[in-house]
C-alpha cells in the first residue's frame, strides 16, 4: 500500500483554516478562513508582545500610523478647505454666493468670540472678553508674586541682622527670668 501526498504552492493567501463561530441558539457556523498569512501575523504578535520593548515599539508604530493617516488625509482636507461651495436653505436650495469651508469657519469663530459669555448676564462681557480678562488676570498675579518676593528679599536681607539680635535677646532675657 503505497500514501501518496501532493503539497500544491503554497503562499501567504493559502488557506489553512475555517474560522467558526457559535450563533445564539449554539449552532456552530463558518466566520471565515484563516489563510498562512494570518498565522505568521499571530505568531509574530505573540512574540513582540512577550518582548519587554514591546509597550515602545508600540507607541512607535502607532505614532507611523497617526502620522500616515494624516499624509493622506491631508489633501482631501486641504481640498475641502478651499473648494468652493455655496450656502443653501433648509430644502438645499443655494441661498448665497459661492465660497469656501475656510471662510465658513472663520466667519463661525468670529461669530463664537463676539458672542456672551453668559446668555442671560450681558455684564460678563463675551467669550473673547473672558479670555483676555483670564490672560491678563494671570500675567498680573506672576508679575505681583514676583514683585513681593523681591520686597520679601529685601527686607530680609537689610533686615536679617537686626532681626537676629532682637529675636536672640528676648530669647536670652526669657530664660534668664526663669
Amino acid at each position: 500500500m503505497n500514501i501518496t501526498i501532493q503539497v500544491d504552492e503554497v503562499s501567504l493567501s493559502t488557506v489553512v483554516a475555517d474560522v467558526l463561530g457559535i450563533d445564539e441558539d449554539g449552532d456552530t457556523y463558518t466566520e471565515g478562513t484563516q489563510t498562512v498569512a494570518d498565522l505568521v501575523a499571530d505568531r509574530i504578535i505573540e512574540r513582540l508582545v512577550k518582548d519587554d520593548q514591546w509597550p515602545s515599539l508600540r507607541e512607535q508604530v502607532l505614532n507611523i500610523r497617526k502620522e500616515e493617516i494624516r499624509a493622506a488625509v491631508r489633501p482631501t482636507i486641504d481640498e475641502a478647505l478651499t473648494k468652493p461651495i455655496y450656502k443653501t436653505n433648509g430644502y438645499g436650495e443655494r441661498t448665497g454666493q459661492e465660497t469656501t469651508l475656510a471662510e465658513l469657519i472663520a466667519d463661525e469663530a468670529r461669530k463664537q468670540l463676539a458672542e456672551p459669555a453668559d446668555r442671560y448676564r450681558s455684564e460678563k462681557g463675551t467669550v473673547l472678553q473672558q479670555a483676555v480678562r483670564a490672560e491678563v488676570k494671570k500675567a498680573f498675579e506672576t508679575e505681583i508674586a514676583d514683585a513681593v518676593k523681591q520686597a520679601r528679599d529685601l527686607v530680609t536681607k537689610e533686615l536679617g541682622g537686626e532681626l537676629t539680635r532682637q529675636v536672640t535677646a528676648t530669647v536670652t532675657a526669657a530664660l534668664a527670668a526663669k
